[in-house]
């Protein structure tokens, strides 16, 4: 017998699943064919290699992408930067040459039977063949007969929302966060949509010339910045979590037990990063057991709150945007766009602030900085739509992300898992709220590993 496995994206994802396939593998001969539609694996947009040193925001000493091992990322970091501690936040280059050099790694060491192929190509289609295969259609090459594939396909871009459609095409416009243009000055002016991590990656990257800062303007619905990282214990409030989850019936309820869970902390002299830490990891557990109302009051009124205190920046980058804050060079706005127009090489912004009123700005540059688009009614990603539109996968109820059964076996539109296609990676979020984290990915990507090499 002969096993294919394919999996569709080379980033964090597709990377550490290949990784865990290649050191316990199958029993059968197996082919691990990884798919990258980029220049490099191990790295997809995340850890990519940018002239900007953007930072890790996450320590390196819990950073590892093998649970077995918790230092290992921090080992690997100080062969290249001696100096380096494990509450450091470091390049997120460095990150991916760390990912690249484990995939290297693991393919050297690799049982026979059991080869990795590397392909660079976009996958456009999954076609069935049979009850039990898909073939594998590409961009530029043959198809490839898959007994099982994995999609890995990391974050989808941000929604190209209604206002930039009138100016998507102008040389102003940025839908890509990390596409920055490098000629602006203290004489220009940008805005920011959107203030979550990546504004703050956005506006460092335009700030890092002193003497030729632009700038800049956000906007997001309630003008929240996410909070800085400090050193704490992140084990710090232990148990099993029960009395959040005994509290599922409410969201009301739950809110009251985490505040009373962060009153404790802090009473005892501890961070309330730590309470947050715990509730993070009693998440997976509580989540499914809220009823959808619960999920949806949630994500109203409650997510933009979760967000800021569980994705935090390093502190470095704090201290860059408050000190930006405190110039006056960065003002931060809450309210909502009504619509943009080009105004010569400019663009006048038409919006309405947070309250009441109106307002004008008009801009050298604006970022779409909204973050990733999980809803798959709305497109972005064109293979899962044509698996959506085959009725292979289906969204939740939420448009969180995608409905998976155990293992991350993807749900059809009947409401049937399927055997041999899986999905790993953020949009897990729908049934298990976190999953971001390389901490969360990494621990899917084992538990799918040990799955798949039982056959």
């Amino acid at each position: 017998m002969h096993n294919t496995l394919v999996i569709v994206g080379g980033g964090f994802c597709g990377t550490v699943l290949a990784v865990n396939l290649l050191r316990r593998p199958p029993a059968v001969a197996t082919d691990i064919v990884l798919v990258e539609r980029g220049p490099a694996m191990g790295r997809g947009v995340a850890y990519a290699a940018r002239e900007f040193p953007y930072l890790l925001n996450v320590p390196a000493a819990r950073l590892s992408a093998d649970s077995r091992d918790p230092l290992q990322f921090l080992r690997f970091a100080q062969h290249h930067v001696p100096d380096a501690d494990g509450e450091d936040f470091l390049p997120r280059a460095l990150y991916g040459d760390y990912l690249e050099d484990l995939l290297l790694q693991a393919e050297r060491t690799a049982p026979a039977g059991i080869r990795l192929l590397r392909v660079f190509d976009e996958v456009r289609h999954l076609a069935q063949h049979g009850a039990k295969q898909f073939a594998v259609e590409f961009t530029g090459r043959a198809p490839i007969m898959a007994d099982r594939v994995i999609l890995a396909l990391g974050n989808p871009p941000p929604p190209l929302l209604p206002w930039a459609a009138a100016v998507r095409d102008h040389a102003g416009y940025r839908h890509d966060p990390w596409d920055l243009p490098k000629t602006l000055s203290a004489e220009h002016s940008v805005l920011i949509v959107g203030n979550g991590l990546t504004m703050a990656d956005a506006a460092s990257a335009l700030t890092q010339d002193a003497n030729r800062t632009p700038t800049l303007h956000t906007i997001s619905r309630r003008g929240l910045v996410s909070l800085p990282q400090t050193t704490f214990r992140p084990s710090a409030a232990r148990g099993d979590g029960e009395a959040l989850l005994e509290c599922a019936g409410s969201l009301r309820r739950v809110l009251a037990a985490a505040r009373e869970l962060t009153r404790e902390v802090e009473k005892k002299g501890g961070d309330w990063r730590e309470a947050v830490t715990h509730i993070r990891h009693v998440a997976p557990a509580l989540w499914p057991r809220l009823p959808l109302a619960e999920q949806r009051r949630f994500v109203r009124h409650v997510q933009a709150y979760w967000d800021i205190h569980r994705h935090r920046m390093p502190p470095q980058l704090g201290a860059r945007i408050a000190a930006l804050r405190q110039s006056g060079k960065l003002q931060v706005n809450a309210g909502r766009i009504d619509s943009v127009a080009a105004a010569g090489k400019q663009l006048k912004v038409c919006w309405r602030p947070r309250g009441g009123g109106s307002a004008t700005l008009t801009v050298d540059l604006i970022v779409n900085a909204t973050g990733p688009n999980y809803a798959l009614k709305h497109g972005g990603v064109p293979l899962l739509e044509s698996l959506r539109n085959a009725g292979l996968v289906c969204e939740d109820a939420l448009s969180l992300g995608l409905r998976t059964a155990r293992h991350g076996a993807c749900v059809d539109a009947q409401g049937r898992p399927s055997e041999n296609l899986y999905y790993l990676g953020p949009m897990l979020r729908a049934g298990h709220w976190e999953a971001t984290a390389a901490a969360e990915l990494g621990n899917h990507a084992e538990q799918l590993a040990a799955h798949l090499a039982q056959g």
